[in-house]
């Protein structure tokens, strides 16, 4: 490779780089001085991503602190996705991260407290978006940290299988943090339906609210949503019910209810909800035309008479991907019959399968 960096364009230049990843542009500054100070640019490293590919948990630390090091500031996003960190291993290096305004941890299941908030706490109130997926070791600490320093400013946040936050901790984020649209905290043993509830009366503005596999969600967290949520787009509340798959959950009045306060839903994922019938699909053809995707998987009563289901499916005009689950006795002739009912379908998944939609 040359070192002469000048002669090549700004165009060729990107292109080149753009294959590079973060440990090899960190190894190319030291290549020469020229290396350096065309990759002093901001450009380079305003999105900053390190994915886990060495055994060494020292490694994947060093690099980070390097980049914190060199080019802190300049960061705006991070993403750091299986990486094995030591407790403490980020601490002193994570206030150089002043820029942050969005922060991924993804499979970062040795990621302690301490080096989370470390770096949340680097960019005061300038955080928009926090992505912690499957973070094992996080707790309440993490949440308080977001909650204490980018109550303003924080828009989204992802908690998705942190097992170790509470219910109490939900509950104080979502009052810190009025202004939030996206909350997912699917497979979170901390939301329960007092916590939804909490979530619903502190963020009128919520969009986005993924909760699936969540512990015994009632009737009166939908009609806390309904009440409080009006922009809501988005709802996952699959598998969250006390007796298992397709047994207890929400009733049909408290969906029909939902859908008539929250007519921009887009998608409505309901999987295993099987107390709901087939009556809660034409409420959401009248109240919610911008339905697109819709998972009924597990919604027995729903889906055990085809030609019903079919003719209310082809009233969601708007829809466009259907997900139907454990069908038992739904037989193929059955579900050709339904994918013939709805022209508008671009996606029809059964069982995980993907079924040939009329006109996809």
């Amino acid at each position: 490779m040359t070192t002469d960096v000048s002669i090549l364009s700004d165009a060729v230049l990107s292109e080149l780089l753009s294959f590079l990843y973060m440990d090899d542009l960190l190894a190319l500054e030291r290549v020469s001085h020229s290396w350096r100070q065309t990759l002093a640019t901001a450009c380079f490293w305003t999105h900053a991503q390190l994915e886990h590919q060495w055994h060494s948990s020292e490694h994947a630390a060093t690099l980070v602190n390097l980049l914190a090091k060199r080019h802190g500031p300049q960061v705006k996003r991070l993403t750091l996705i299986g990486c094995v960190v030591p407790r403490g291993a980020l601490v002193k290096a994570a206030k150089l991260f002043s820029g942050l305004t969005h922060l991924t941890v993804s499979g970062c299941q040795t990621l302690a407290d301490e080096d989370f908030s470390a770096i949340v706490q680097a960019s005061t109130q300038q955080l928009l978006e926090v992505c912690a997926v499957k973070c094992l070791r996080l707790t309440d600490a993490a949440l308080e940290a977001i909650g204490d320093d980018h109550s303003q400013s924080l828009d989204r946040i992802n908690f998705s299988y942190c097992r170790q936050i509470s219910e109490d901790g939900v509950k104080a984020t979502a009052r810190h943090c009025s202004n939030l649209r996206s909350i997912k905290l699917k497979s979170c043993p901390a939301v329960t339906s007092s916590a939804v509830i909490c979530i619903a009366e502190s963020c009128p503005k919520l969009e986005t609210l993924l909760v699936g596999c969540a512990k015994n969600l009632t009737d009166e967290c939908l009609l806390a949503l309904g009440n409080h949520c009006p922009r809501l787009t988005a709802l996952d509340i699959s598998r969250s019910n006390p007796f298992g798959f397709g047994r207890g959950g929400i009733t049909d009045n408290a969906l029909k209810y939902l859908a008539y306060r929250c007519q921009q839903l887009e998608h409505l994922t309901l999987c295993g909800q099987g107390r709901l019938t087939l009556s809660v699909l034409s409420s959401l053809a009248t109240s919610c035309p911008k339905l697109e995707t819709l998972d009924i998987g597990g919604c027995h009563d729903i889906i055990s008479n085809p030609i019903a289901l079919g003719a209310e499916l082809k009233r969601m005009r708007g829809l466009h991907e259907l997900s139907v689950a454990f069908t038992r006795g739904l037989k193929g002739e059955q579900i050709e019959f339904i994918a013939s009912q709805c022209p508008q379908l671009k996606a029809f998944r059964v069982d995980g399968d993907n079924v040939a939609a009329a006109h996809a």
